[in-house]
């Protein structure tokens, strides 16, 4: 589609004075001639003529600084400048950003479609002048990038391409869209050229005459010739040139002109005529008879037609090079034409064609070695050019014509500051001059290079040696340059002496140009001209006399006369503007199949076939396998290229309205070649960024629990609930407690069931059971408000009781957006199974002295000796001590008070010592009274997360502690804290808080299944237990997690989101699914739709953290409103503090990355799926957003149009391959398109692409639901590789060829057939044989049909995925053992890699000989491995050398440190693998299509061409007329012996002979000749064009008859030969008419031609 935006800043490249400073005024520097031209230029739009070197680029800047204001920013106008070349983009953009202080920005580039509308949206913002090469305003404006009303100012750099009989991007842009009737508002247009002609000029009769006796090295100085010029072409072309620019020709007197600008004097130097010698014409005929053995010997080893095709015309490419140079530089010129080859271009030749015979050297190569061993055998003695003095320089050594050349360049030498210019046409005659004259000794004055295009083929000629070249030229280091016409325009080189014209100049403009090159005053213009060339001589005549007949054209017009505008047939988008021509149609076309699908055996790409009919030439254009459509015919047209262009431009509207072409007509999302991006930042790291961004978002507290509508200081009634504890063993005593709150809880709360999970592997079962509601008394809720703040306290924040008061009750205000539940002890009552809440021990605890002022605690009370205890703080009674909890300051640790050991005292053994000793020595503290009895303590524990599934402290050999650990402590030691809070008590108040987080959590779970539930009745088919897993991510480290789901989930969305894309587009190719589906499944849509639906509010992301647990009696202090939200909460803040950012707040914030928040909406379905099936997660997908219904026409209309693929029957046994599949298909022609490959395109059906992403899409389904059911108890994570694994192209196409369904792929590469060959043996070898060998590159091709067969399936039962399950389980057999597991080599070295720490370095792929050559390296430690690998897939290549490195490091000893998925799978718990959650209600596809098909076939629209009829209906019903009647002959299996059909005795059957003398009627395509129809017919089935060959002329020549024989080659299963002769006619074409009637006559028998239409003959 031609070139696109690379955008690159000029302002870099002017330097510092680019930037915004002091004002430029470019004014300062004009001259009076271009301020008159500017001043004209605003007024009206002009074309300014002047001669190279005239300042029209100033002209230009003045244009711009003067209109500045319409494009000063905040304008939204623009001015654009264009110039035809990269150079000349560069160059202008470059003196336009240092001559004025607009933000100017240009753009070159061979990329296609690198710049979306965005880009461009934001460059039209931000910058002032746009410099571009034609080709990509062009392409801007056709698909509406930018609008011609968004153009203040167009200029138009060497504008004279603008012609209206061209299709010059210039010509294309005024015609398409300034003249456009939709353009509001106009451009001021300036064009600048210094020819205004195009082509050869006139031809003058005058011709040189050179004088008798002057030297070749004496100039002949040309003189003007006067009259018989013809100026009407001249008058047409700047006529012509105004009309389409809307503007008029300017220009300047020359008087005025030659003060400033300095013009060269032109001489001619003749040589030859040429003759070649006896050794020229030897040399010729041996390097023919060379190139006919390469020939031999190429078409001998290849047998593709196409490959050998490409691979021919390379060799004649380079055999006519060789020619050419040897013909006009002589025999060494050639020889250092083909050195060159050989050295530039070998790599480059090397990596289109295969090795011969398999040595090192190509057929070029071959080619080559053989010419340079030719050419150097006729060169004289001597190795160098440089050894020949100037006498030797002598034919057939040098041509004259190269020897005129040197004498020119030796005359003008020794001049000072000489600097010269060669032009030549060809690039080979270019380098070579170049390598012979840097080697001659008589011209080592002359530093020389050479100057072509960095598009010419040259890998060492790029943009920047380019640059680098004139630089060095400018600067005097080189001072010769050897160019092509890429020399011509753009090179702004002041200093150069001297032009010689080697080769004549093609056009009026190119003499010009040229010419301009030689600046300097007293330049000059050589010609080298041929003697005796007539021909040459008259198109330098009139090259010279064009400047002269412009110039009086300009003043005073002899004509009105116009060339004829080439109209154009356009096709307009309504809703975006965008439109395409026929002049841009074919373009568009290729880049369309540019984009589709492909792979190293197959490149996608149109193919045209022309009839020629009555009415004119039509083509017919057939697609790729794998397009959305395969034929398209154009009408009648004048010439083939008018032809080809009107059908191109038919299949891009109906590629458009299917779909495959955007709105912009550009080709549908989904293309193979990746947006390339002018910045850093592409849209896919955007898109990964984004998800891994992180948000803050509140979290849901539970509606059920907030403190709606209570009062503590009134009377109030609770909903009470029994808090049940089991120990598992039964090792401790657990006080029972209560939960009371105000609003009853979800019936489904109330089966909550929780795993607590202790230390050494011990666990707590924990629920609760509804008892009823109770009554709270004023006194009674301020009672048990304080118990639970006392018990929170010493749970989290026991440091206050080291003081010797607490005061309760200062937190009781209720906060809207807190919790509000009550956890109390509770005791059996003593009739029945009744609880009551325990408020004796309530009452008891908050009695403690310690709650109590100072000033009102009591005297302690008198106790006898037995009844107390000292303590620290106090006598107590040994009941108030005995279930209390003590704080001992020595440790500064609390205890539970367990009991009072009687029996032991401080001087009682202890360690070998006493208790007193053990005290005195460790802590130094001596006990005052060792008498006492010792405390039996426990110290209070640290409150833990105890959801999480904690590592065992142990081994499991050591079984699980069962004993409790108790400690002694002497009571003097400790101070009574609270009475009557006993260990049993603390034991369950431990549990609580775990138990209300995972409570909380379960409450938001209903809560979200309430809101599903009011919009989807299929809601309720879900458990509240099965959406908190969805909502759990694995960061929170409990035994639920959504990954499991999330895996199934996102399986399943992938199937039914391609299924839906599959039906509903079905004219997109795989890769557009694959992107639409991308579109819809991708995280940041998921993101946005889950936000719609606000579900990160009810995401649990954050481990559950104890000392974070706030409730009644313990709130949040960190009160956080719309103020201080980001100040709290804002990351950058902590930089160094992680744990600040997750900081919980009184809104319950918490930071979750949008990937998260992606991966819940594919849990839930997961969830859905598993609990309610396919069609409960329908029913949530439409809730989410998600669109996966289609209609059962569409399936139809699918199935119907499979019958097109009938015609291939005889290329498979059917039976055979259903029988090999374990299923029979309904729809044959669904099973015959799953295993036709693209490369085969000789049918009228597509290829398995399409149904093969259907079948990668529902087996990637199909084979998660086989391991999630398997394999129970194995990770997500887990499940994700032996998916990979199973899915993998590898374990694919291990499976086709155990099945030897690859048997059945129909195909046209030999390539290819010789990849699946070697892999299909390497497969059936033993290991042990596989081991000696390198594991071949696993071709594509053989997995996509396992996928494309599963996708057939799908299709023919109507989406039954039971079919498809047992066909998968039958297919895939020998894969899902998991035997031979093919792990992916890279992945398991960058995993073995970052296991220990090695740096791991993976350097690009660099290309040679038609191989990719890969290394890996590993730097571990002090040594580094390197391992490489060369490949003709680059993929396949990094592969292998992954795995020696692999080998490698195994062999030092280093493996991965988890256990690998082999040693998982023996272990892992299996189960009957099922087919999760199908539910659904497959399609009725077994009664009649044709009756259900509710809408039509997609057909054939008008196109709403300007005055263009575009209907096709005949041409459409014909060709499948045809190919439904293909087939139906006998077929051999050798499709390389192709037997001949001929008629007897080389004559036509009676019956065609006689109707020999009628027209051929088909159908309703009346008007065509015999000779058409088989054209059409060959077109129709895919088939080569007929062949045409005159086999014999007989009779005298007034009578002279012809017999024609015609050659048509029939593909089928086989191929078939026809011939036909012709009977003797007076004319050719009538002899080829004949011919080709026997031919149909024949293809009629055969079955070509249906039999219920008669065949006139």
């Amino acid at each position: 589609m031609g070139d696109a935006a690379a955008a690159a800043p000029a302002a870099a490249a002017a330097g510092p004075s680019s930037t915004r400073g002091e004002p430029k005024d470019p004014r300062t520097i004009a001259r009076k001639y271009q301020l008159d031209l500017c001043k004209r230029a605003v007024e009206e739009n002009i074309i300014v003529y002047l001669g190279t070197g005239c300042g029209k680029t100033h002209i230009a800047v003045l244009l711009i600084y003067e209109l500045g204001h319409l494009i000063r920013k905040p304008s939204r106008e623009v001015c654009i400048f264009l110039a035809p070349t990269i150079p000349l983009v560069r160059q202008q953009a470059v003196v336009i950003a240092s001559s004025t202080d607009f933000k100017v920005q240009c753009y070159y580039g061979n990329g296609k479609n690198s710049r979306d509308h965005q880009e461009w949206e934001n460059d039209m913002r931000e910058f002032e002048v746009l410099v571009m090469t034609p080709q990509i305003l062009l392409q801007s404006l056709r698909h509406c990038f930018i609008k011609m009303n968004s153009i203040a100012l167009l200029i138009l750099d060497e504008c004279h391409h603008a012609q209206p009989q061209k299709r010059h991007p210039y010509a294309q842009i005024m015609k398409e869209f300034y003249n456009s009737n939709s353009v509001e508002k106009f451009p001021r247009v300036f064009g600048m050229t210094a020819s205004p002609i195009i082509g050869k000029g006139v031809m003058p009769s005058h011709s040189f005459t050179e004088k008798g006796g002057r030297s070749p090295c004496q100039p002949l100085i040309f003189f003007l010739p006067k009259g018989g010029s013809n100026k009407l072409n001249y008058t047409k072309c700047i006529n012509s040139l105004e009309e389409l620019l809307h503007a008029k020709v300017c220009s300047v007197d020359n008087e005025e002109l030659e003060s400033v600008v300095a013009s060269p004097d032109m001489e001619v130097y003749f040589y030859g005529p040429v003759n070649h010698s006896n050794l020229t014409t030897i040399c010729i005929k041996e390097l023919d008879s060379l190139k006919l053995q390469s020939e031999r010997m190429l078409r001998a080893s290849l047998c593709d037609f196409k490959d050998s095709q490409k691979k021919l015309k390379s060799l004649w490419r380079l055999h006519e090079n060789i020619i050419f140079c040897l013909q006009e530089l002589g025999s060494f010129g050639a020889l250092q034409a083909a050195r060159t080859f050989l050295s530039f271009d070998g790599d480059k030749l090397d990596r289109r064609e295969v090795d011969l015979n398999g040595s090192t050297s190509s057929f070029a190569h071959h080619y080559l070695n053989g010419a340079t061993s030719i050419l150097s055998r006729n060169k004289t003695d001597g190795s160098h050019a440089g050894s020949f003095d100037l006498e030797k320089l002598e034919e057939p050594f040098f041509s004259n014509k190269f020897s005129v050349l040197i004498n020119v360049l030796s005359r003008y030498g020794l001049q000072e500051n000489m600097k010269c210019i060669v032009f030549v046409k060809r690039i080979t005659v270019a380098r070579a001059i170049s390598n012979i004259l840097q080697n001659l000794k008589c011209l080592e004055f002359w530093k020389c290079e050479f100057l072509v295009g960095c598009h010419s083929g040259s890998k060492n000629m790029s943009r920047n040696k380019m640059d680098a070249i004139v630089q060095r030229f400018s600067s005097g280091e080189v001072n010769l340059l050897v160019a092509t016409s890429v020399g011509e325009e753009g090179l702004d080189i002041q200093t150069c002496c001297l032009v010689v014209r080697f080769d004549l100049p093609e056009t009026v403009a190119s003499f010009i140009q040229s010419r301009g090159r030689a600046r300097m005053t007293k330049s000059k213009y050589v010609v080298l001209l041929e003697r005796e060339n007539q021909s040459h001589e008259k198109l330098l005549n009139g090259y010279i006399a064009g400047e002269s007949i412009m110039n009086e054209e300009i003043d005073s017009r002899t004509s009105n006369d116009m060339f004829d505008c080439l109209e154009e047939n356009i096709y307009q988008v309504d809703n975006t503007g965008a439109s395409i021509s026929t002049a841009c149609s074919v373009s568009l076309l290729h880049c369309y199949c540019d984009n589709l699908p492909r792979d190293m055996f197959f490149t996608p790409s149109p193919v045209f076939f022309y009839i020629d009919g009555i009415e004119g030439i039509i083509c017919r254009l057939i697609l790729p396998p794998n397009a959305a459509f395969r034929q398209a015919d154009g009408q009648p047209c004048l010439s083939k290229d008018e032809a080809k262009r009107d059908a191109c431009l038919k299949a891009c509207v109906k590629l458009h309205k299917l779909g495959a072409l955007t709105d912009f007509l550009l080709p549908g999302p989904g293309s193979r070649k990746n947006k390339v991006s002018v910045t850093n930042n592409s849209s896919n790291n955007k898109v990964e960024d984004d998800s891994l961004r992180e948000e803050l978002h509140e979290m849901l507290i539970p509606a059920v629990l907030k403190p709606s509508g209570l009062k503590l200081d009134s009377l109030s009634n609770l909903h009470f609930y029994y808090v049940k504890f089991i120990p598992i063993p039964e090792d401790r005593r657990y006080q029972m407690f209560g939960l009371f709150v105000i609003n009853p809880l979800p019936v489904e709360a109330e089966t909550l069931q929780v795993d607590l999970h202790l230390a050494r592997g011990r666990i707590v079962k924990a629920g609760i059971k509804h008892l009823g509601k109770i009554a709270f008394e004023k006194e009674k809720m301020m009672l048990a408000h304080k118990f639970q703040e006392m018990c929170l306290k010493i749970l989290l924040d026991r440091s206050e009781f080291t003081s010797p008061h607490v005061k309760l009750g200062n937190d009781v205000t209720l906060e809207i957006n807190s919790t509000f539940y009550l956890l109390l002890p509770i005791k059996q009552k003593c009739y029945g199974d009744r609880f009551m809440i325990d408020w004796p021990a309530v009452e008891r605890c908050l009695s403690s002295p310690i709650f109590k002022d100072p000033i009102d605690v009591s005297v302690h009370a008198s106790y006898s000796s037995n009844e107390s205890l000292r303590l620290l703080d106090g006598i107590f009674s040994k009941t108030d001590v005995v279930g209390s909890v003590v704080f001992s300051p020595h440790n500064n640790i609390f205890f539970f008070v367990d009991g009072i050991l009687d029996e032991i005292n401080a001087w009682s053994e202890h360690s070998g010592a006493t208790y007193a000793e053990h005290f005195k020595e460790r802590f130094r503290i001596e006990l005052s009274h060792p008498e006492q009895p010792l405390l039996k303590a426990k110290q209070i524990f640290n409150l833990r997360n105890l959801l999480h599934n904690r590592l065992p402290e142990t081994t499991e050999s050591e079984g699980r502690e069962l004993l409790e650990h108790f400690v002694e402590l002497p009571p003097e030691l400790c101070s009574l804290k609270v009475i009557g809070f006993s260990k049993d008590m603390g034991s369950s108040l431990s549990l609580l808080p775990s138990l209300m987080y995972r409570l909380e959590n379960l409450l938001v779970a209903i809560e979200l299944k309430d809101v599903m539930l009011s919009s989807f009745p299929e809601a309720s088919q879900i458990s509240a237990s099965g959406i908190l897993e969805a909502l759990t991510t694995e960061k929170c480290l409990e035994r639920i997690s959504l990954e499991r789901f999330e895996v199934l989930g996102d399986a399943f969305l992938k199937y039914v989101v391609g299924r839906h894309k599959f039906i509903t587009y079905e004219g997109l190719d795989e890769g557009q699914l694959t992107r639409r589906r991308s579109d819809v499944v991708n995280n940041s849509h998921l993101y946005e739709l889950s936000i719609r639906k606000k579900l990160q509010v009810y995401i649990r992301d954050q481990q559950f953290e104890p000392t974070q647990f706030f409730a009644p009696g313990r709130p949040c202090k960190v009160v956080c409103n719309t103020d201080v939200e980001v100040r709290l909460h804002q990351m950058d803040i902590h930089p160094d503090n992680r744990e600040n950012c997750n900081l919980r707040c009184t809104r319950s914030h918490h930071w979750l990355h949008r990937k998260v928040i992606a991966d819940v909406v594919e849990s839930l379905i997961g969830a859905f799926l598993v609990e309610g099936g396919f069609k409960a997660a329908f029913a949530f997908l439409h809730w989410i957003g998600i669109d996966v219904d289609f209609n059962n026409p569409a399936l139809y209309r699918v199935l119907d149009s499979s019958s097109i693929n009938l015609s291939l029957m005889d290329y498979t046994d059917i039976a055979g391959l259903e029988e090999l599949i374990g299923y029979k298909f309904k729809h044959k022609g669904l099973l015959l398109q799953a295993f036709v490959h693209p490369s085969f395109s000789q049918h009228s059906g597509g290829c398995y692409q399409r149904l093969e992403f259907l079948g990668d899409a529902v087996l990637e389904y199909v084979i998660t639901s086989y391991l999630y059911s398997t394999y129970p108890d194995i990770k997500p994570g887990q499940i994700t590789d032996l998916r990979s694994l199973a899915v993998g192209n590898d374990s694919l196409a291990y499976a086709a060829v155990e099945k030897s369904i690859h048997k059945h792929l129909i195909k046209d590469s030999n390539h290819l057939t010789s990849a699946i060959s070697k892999f299909e043996m390497y497969v059936k070898l033993s290991n042990s044989e596989k081991d000696l060998l390198e594991e071949p590159a696993c071709p594509k091709a053989l997995g996509d049909i396992v996928e494309s067969c599963i996708g057939a399936v799908l299709l023919d039962s109507g989406f039954n995925l039971n079919y498809v399950w047992k066909v998968m389980l039958m297919l895939l057999k020998p894969v899902l053992t998991f035997a031979n597991m093919h792990t992916n080599p890279m992945r398991e070295l960058r995993e073995l890699c970052q296991c220990h720490g090695f740096e791991l370095g993976l350097p690009k792929p660099m290309k040679a000989d038609g191989e990719y050559h890969v290394k890996v390296e590993v730097n571990i430690k002090s040594k580094i491995i390197i391992c490489t690998a060369a490949n003709r897939n680059s993929k396949a290549a990094r592969k292998f050398a992954a795995q020696e490195t692999l080998s490698k490091l195994k062999n030092y000893g280093y493996k991965h440190r988890n256990k690998s998925l082999e040693e998982i799978l023996i272990v892992a718990r299996k189960r009957e693998s099922e087919l999760i959650g199908y539910n659904e209600d497959p399609i009725d596809v077994e009664a009649d299509i044709s009756v259900k098909m509710k809408s039509p076939h997609i057909h054939e629209e008008n196109i709403p061409f300007q005055n263009t009829e575009t209907s096709f209906t005949r041409s459409s019903k014909f060709h499948n007329q045809i190919i439904a009647g293909s087939g139906k002959h006998d077929v051999n299996n050798g499709r390389n012996n192709q037997p001949k059909l001929a008629t007897q005795s080389g004559r036509l059957p009676s019956e065609a002979t006689e109707k020999s003398n009628k027209k051929v009627y088909h159908g309703d395509m009346v008007h065509k000749t015999a000779r058409s129809f088989l054209f059409e017919l060959c077109a129709a089935n895919y088939w080569k064009p007929p062949e045409f060959k005159l086999c014999k002329e007989e009779g005298p020549s007034h009578l002279r008859k012809f017999t024609y024989k015609v050659v048509v080659e029939i593909k089928g299963a086989s191929a078939t030969l026809l011939e036909c002769h012709s009977d003797g006619k007076l004319q050719k074409k009538a002899a080829q008419e004949h011919a080709a009637q026997g031919a149909l006559w024949c293809l009629k028998q055969l079955g070509h031609l249906p039999k219920e239409e008669d065949v006139r003959v």
